[in-house]
């Protein structure tokens, strides 16, 4: 099969969508298909990782106001922006017109940056996987003022009705859980003819080197991750002071909130930095736990499940869990995302050695449900049954 998959960037460092892009691109590549990923910009690190897998990669540059990587500078440049994102939302850049052509499917990822009207399916079959919220909401993540709305405001409005007059006209649209779907579903999104689907996602078992160290006798807690507020870093920080636990807190990851992380030294708090996948997985591997205190509905955890196939339990707020975390059976799931509950649950989970053995145990009977293999498999199918469906829309 003739495969394109489409990211609007791919830079260093790969947030979860872009790993997610990679390796099923590299599990389809490993199966005889024939495997390209399109993206507007990439950097050296990308590149060479995507030519070391065999894939193709091709640069199809669109015009933007202020790096990918960084926020609009000023009003100006932000308002520019999306402008040019409700543009092509309708008209399709001139770098894309022919990304469908000789193709059997596109695989749409990230959208933004280049428009929703790459979404469109003429030539070929176009599935769209919503790794994030950009159907409905500029920010991707649906948070207001710390909260959930079941309403956007009118500007988002007006801009979700135009991104669907295209999303519509895509062959399937993936989620990759139900709670996702239903927010898409709150927010005012509408299919139109575009079949829906729910495949959570799979995810291949992390390397961990041979002499990775199993949990020392005294706890030890990993966060991974992008250190922003929506990923809950200030959260953690603030509970870990309230908890006041005989315990270790391993911070891993860059971002925004990096300061923060490294004024917390004195409160027993480590920083490593940005590691990589290997050493991710000795990270995971030497933790009692991985801490998960997103503030935003993730659609799917890749380090979550990175921790479960791990066999390690994941500590999360409500919106963070999804369906991977069972409250009491593979992990604790906070009480509300406020640094009291989360201190709690962190308390909870280093003071109980009973509840701690259940939930490790727990973690490792998770693993099946991740294989990922199984779910190569199962976008294959929905790339087959995408082409037999229908013919492309026009």
């Amino acid at each position: 099969m003739r495969i394109i998959h489409l990211h609007s960037t791919l830079l260093t460092p790969w947030g979860g969508a872009e790993a997610y892009l990679f390796a099923l691109a590299a599990a389809q590549r490993a199966r005889g298909h024939d495997v390209e990923i399109v993206t507007a910009i990439a950097d050296d690190d990308s590149a060479a990782r995507v030519s070391a897998a065999g894939i193709s990669l091709s640069i199809r540059p669109t015009w933007r106001p202020y790096a990918p990587d960084r926020r609009g500078s000023s009003a100006f440049a932000r308002v520019t922006f999306h402008t040019l994102d409700l543009v092509h939302s309708v008209l399709l850049p001139r770098a894309y017109r022919d990304v469908q052509r000789d193709r059997d499917v596109v695989h749409v990822h990230r959208f933004q940056g280049v428009g929703a009207s790459v979404l469109r399916s003429r030539d070929a079959p176009v599935v769209h996987t919503t790794h994030d919220y950009c159907l409905v909401d500029t920010s991707s993540t649906t948070q207001r003022a710390g909260g959930l709305p079941p309403r956007l405001g009118f500007a988002q409005r007006v801009r979700a009705w135009m991104v669907s007059l295209s999303a519509r006209r895509s062959t399937v649209i993936v989620f990759p859980s139900e709670r996702t779907r239903r927010r898409h579903e709150t927010l005012g999104f509408r299919h139109g003819g575009a079949a829906v689907l729910v495949v959570p996602h799979g995810w291949p078992a992390p390397t961990v080197p041979a002499e990775a160290v199993e949990p020392p006798q005294r706890p030890r807690l990993v966060f991974l991750g992008k250190l922003q507020r929506a990923k809950g870093i200030e959260l953690l920080l603030r509970a870990w002071r309230l908890a006041g636990l005989d315990a270790d807190l391993v911070v891993a990851g860059d971002g925004p909130e990096r300061a923060a992380v490294e004024a917390a030294a004195s409160d027993g708090v480590h920083y490593v930095g940005w590691v990589d996948a290997e050493d991710k997985g000795a990270l995971i591997r030497s933790a009692t736990a991985l801490v998960f205190p997103s503030l935003w509905p993730e659609t799917f955890g890749l380090v979550v499940a990175e921790s479960l196939l791990l066999g390690r339990p994941v500590v999360a707020t409500p919106a963070a869990a999804g369906d991977l975390v069972v409250h009491g059976a593979n992990g604790l799931v906070a009480a509300d995302a406020t640094p009291t509950a989360f201190a709690e649950a962190l308390r909870r989970l280093v003071t109980d050695a009973d509840l701690r053995r259940t939930v490790t145990s727990g973690a490792a009977d998770s693993a099946a449900a991740l294989d990922f293999d199984r779910h190569v498999e199962r976008i294959d199918a929905v790339y087959r049954e995408a082409r037999e469906a229908s013919l492309p829309h026009v």
